[in-house]
């Protein structure tokens, strides 16, 4: 399973991993980049209560951090480990790409 990642409004990262939605927090995104720190990876889980009411819980779900050559991004989740080469994920966190692919570190079919 690939995925793709995206620039958010707030200047955070979006990470979609086939139908689930992850999130780098923009606080997060400049250690990440710039001092290699490991920063969580967020996702939202909704649910609906019997009289119909709708809650969010923002759930920490996986990290990103830097790989140990520092030329790509690493990212781990309960949906998978991907990788991302540090050039693309500073595009499009400058704006400069609307989104860059998430490569699967272990490919699919291998145990």
């Amino acid at each position: 399973m690939n995925g793709r990642l995206c620039p958010g409004a707030d200047g955070g990262l979006h990470l979609f991993l086939g139908d689930r939605h992850f999130l780098v927090a923009a606080e997060d995104v400049r250690p990440l980049l710039s001092s290699g720190r490991t920063v969580p990876v967020t996702t939202v889980e909704v649910t609906s209560e019997a009289d119909g009411d709708m809650s969010g819980q923002v759930m920490i779900v996986g990290h990103a951090a830097m790989n140990v050559f520092e030329r790509a991004v690493t990212v781990f989740t309960v949906a998978g480990h991907f990788i991302v080469p540090l050039v693309s994920v500073q595009r499009v966190v400058r704006g400069e790409a609307a989104s860059a692919p998430l490569f699967p570190l272990i490919p699919e079919g291998c145990p």
